[in-house]
């Protein structure tokens, strides 16, 4: 049996008491009065930062039982990494104390022989691609393997079902049968969509069925500023190929970018779901613990700026909260985060942009002092932020590549901030 069964054991056990401690935890109903609210309010956040947590080591659970199983593929090194990884104990807020995981994690790959890497991102590319502090382009191989897996399943499951559906007689088997190519049809089309966005760019992060991915725009490894930028409400794969070519007109010589889709943003019919709606925080709690061990393995020696759109502005506040990577952070269209970022903060209001206003998650960015406005000339409503050549992508473009000397600033003032000056303080 390999030396890393007993920590993958270890692990899945103390998930299952995490879960039964804290999400089985119920306080006394009758229980009122000001000490209880407190304490409601706090195990509220505990579970949602549980959530966030849970997400994390239950992914690490999976990929330590999977290389334990693997007896073949025992490489001392990588096992030593994952276990320190999985032993790390989580500091009061944020990453481990004693160092973050991508950290760990570069630092096995960095001794590793080229024949070694070689043997991983070819015989393991479901490990290699989603190990956060693996460099960009050995992730870009392994993952591209898994797309083309994937999108071969996808298709000769949709040619196998095309071919059941002509022999199907009753009305029951027919309507099972259509029900699943939809299904099919929709798993092929995100996939083909990542496949389009990752033609010319590098694939860092993929889940071929829900479509979650990252693209790399640029030579991520080499680059000395780097812009992850994260989506908000509505976002799917389909939206990569477009997202990718307005993040190429950010890049240039030593500056790249990643469009940061690796997360299940909230959709619509989930608004009144609360474990999942855009009103509420836990998707963007659980996102910015993904978000956060990314950013910390994605280009150790870069500059790096982390933008967020609409609700991902929210994931981005929380990652930049724990993350020891983030240099600046950049908040497009934002309803409002918490906690507000403690690294220089830049923050763009387009004219009638409805969502910026709302101080939904926190108080208006805008409107908070030490923030640096950006200007938006030209940008209006909620989605025009990046349009390409207008002023909002340059300045974002100026953040990113480390250059706030060439940034216009302008305080853009909407209608939520005029109400708030008529309303009685």
């Amino acid at each position: 049996m390999s030396d890393l069964a007993p920590v993958a054991t270890a692990l899945a056990a103390a998930v299952e008491a995490w879960e039964r401690a804290v999400f089985a935890l119920r306080l006394p109903a009758a229980w009122q009065g000001a000490a209880a609210d407190t304490a409601r309010d706090q195990l509220a956040r505990l579970v949602d930062r549980g959530g966030g947590l849970l997400d994390r080591a239950r992914r690490l659970s999976a990929v330590l039982t999977d290389v334990a199983a693997r007896e073949p593929f025992d490489d001392v090194r990588l096992a030593a990494a994952l276990a320190g990884a999985a032993r790390s104990e989580p500091g009061a807020v944020g990453p481990a104390a004693d160092g973050p995981a991508p950290a760990a994690v570069g630092h096995w790959w960095a001794g590793l022989t080229a024949g070694e890497r070689e043997r991983l991102v070819v015989e393991r590319p479901e490990l290699v691609g989603a190990l956060d502090g693996v460099p960009a382009a050995a992730r870009d191989r392994a993952n591209r393997a898994r797309l083309a897996v994937a999108r071969r399943a996808a298709e000769a499951e949709l040619a196998d079902l095309t071919r059941a559906r002509d022999t199907v007689r009753d009305l029951g088997g027919l309507q099972d049968v259509e029900a699943r190519l939809a299904g099919v049809r929709a798993r092929l089309g995100r996939i083909l969509a990542v496949d389009a966005a990752a033609a010319d760019h590098a694939l860092l992060a993929l889940d071929p069925a829900s479509g979650r991915a990252a693209i790399g725009i640029g030579d991520v490894d080499g680059a000395r500023h780097v812009g992850v930028f994260v989506p908000g409400f509505t976002a799917r794969a389909e939206d990569l190929p477009a997202r990718t070519a307005e993040l190429s007109a950010l890049t240039g010589p030593g500056v790249a970018a990643v469009a940061w889709y690796d997360y299940d943003a909230p959709q619509w019919p989930e608004v009144l779901d609360p474990a999942r709606s855009v009103l509420g925080t836990r998707a963007a709690t659980a996102a910015s613990v993904r978000l956060a061990s990314f950013l910390d393995g994605v280009a150790p020696q870069a500059h790096v700026t982390a933008v967020g759109h609409s609700y991902g502005s929210l994931v981005v506040a929380q990652a930049a909260a724990t993350s020891r990577a983030v240099d600046d952070v950049v908040l497009l269209g934002s309803p409002g985060v918490t906690p507000l970022p403690r690294q220089p903060t830049w923050v763009a209001e387009a004219r009638f942009d409805a969502v910026a206003d709302t101080g939904w998650f926190g108080p208006d960015p805008n409107t908070v002092a030490g923030v640096h406005p950006i200007a938006t000339t030209g940008a209006t409503g909620h989605g025009d932020y990046l349009r390409a050549g207008g002023t909002s992508a340059r300045n974002v473009a100026a953040v990113i590549g480390g250059r706030p000397q060439d940034v216009s600033a302008d305080r853009a003032i909407g209608v939520g901030d005029r109400l708030r000056d008529l309303l009685p303080r």
